[in-house]
């Protein structure tokens, strides 16, 4: 999938800045969809210097708010998900508005963040507003849309963390992998250890044919599908890192850090939205999970592209 970028940014003392978003492709996007912004912060710090603190900002489309989530700062790029209310028709534009005013604040309504980053965990987490589906595991119980099967091990402590299993991991009946929707996972990877070889963690295992990441001691994540190794990509072992699943039927994808990784051989298996199967070790050996989300798939898997304009 292709990332959105920033084309421009003028400086100017103003604080409403529009954004233009172009559909490059030759499909419309689908009603409601999640398109991802990324803001440098420093050359947003030029035009106004209260953007240093990302809280002061709000977006809109025609005169009326809609939800936005910060996902990350990393080096000096805001990720942000702006849920918008309308299609962009095939090779068209839409404009939306970004304002920025030091009175206002994150609110967990038109403008959340993710749990991890509150004072408070899941203290301004809008992402139900924003996402198709959400969840943050706040708390210490498990949310009433999850199937535990038996056998399968869990902890919920603001975040979902797989313990030593035998089986099926926990999933959502109500998800199925679908052409229309991307599936992601936010996991937190300096929380993870793997005390032997034969200690993994399998992201998103409904049955032991599912398209999962297969998450291992060596550092690697190995692309999985019915029980079949497709590529072994090397990822972090420190920080939030977000992996992904799209799965049209007859094509897997699997998405890393931004990175997507495609397989038109695999078996396109039809599987719940799972969260993971643990094997060996002790709970704090496993990533802790702080949040899964469903999105739009955007046209031909390429976000549309944006430009800031002051």
């Amino acid at each position: 999938m292709a990332r959105s970028g920033l084309v421009s940014i003028s400086v100017s003392p103003q604080s409403i800045f529009q954004i233009n978003i172009t559909n490059t492709q030759n499909t419309a996007t689908p009603v409601s969809f999640q398109q991802m912004i990324q803001l440098p912060i420093s050359q947003l710090g030029l035009i106004n210097p209260y953007i240093r603190n990302i809280g002061p900002l709000r977006f809109s489309y025609n005169g009326s708010y809609i939800p936005a989530w910060l996902e990350s700062i990393s080096n000096g790029m805001a990720t942000i998900w702006v849920k918008l209310p309308v299609s962009i028709p095939a090779n068209s534009s839409i404009t939306i508005d970004m304002e920025v005013d030091p009175s206002l604040n994150f609110d967990g309504n038109y403008w959340g963040e993710a749990p991890q980053l509150s004072p408070t965990y899941g203290q301004y987490d809008n992402g139900a507003s924003v996402f198709n589906f959400y969840d943050n595991f706040k708390g210490t119980t498990l949310s009433s849309v999850w199937t535990v099967p038996s056998g399968s091990n869990y902890q919920v402590n603001n975040g979902f963390i797989g313990t030593p299993s035998f089986g099926t991991s926990v999933y959502n009946p109500n998800i199925q992998e679908t052409s229309s929707i991307i599936a992601e996972w936010g996991l937190n990877m300096s929380s993870t250890s793997y005390p032997n070889s034969d200690s993994f963690f399998q992201l998103n295992r409904y049955t032991g044919n599912s398209n999962i990441h297969f998450l291992g001691v060596s550092g690697n994540d190995t692309l999985n599908n019915g029980g079949t190794r497709i590529k072994t990509v090397t990822i972090s072992s420190t920080g939030i890192q977000v992996f992904g699943i799209w799965n049209n039927g007859t094509t897997v994808t699997w998405y890393y850090e931004g990175n997507s990784y495609t397989d038109i051989s695999a078996t396109a298996e039809t599987d719940y939205l799972a969260l993971g199967y643990a094997y060996d070790g002790q709970s704090y050996n496993f990533p802790t999970e702080y949040w899964v989300r469903t999105r739009a798939y955007p046209p031909n898997g390429v976000m549309p592209s944006v430009e800031v304009i002051a």
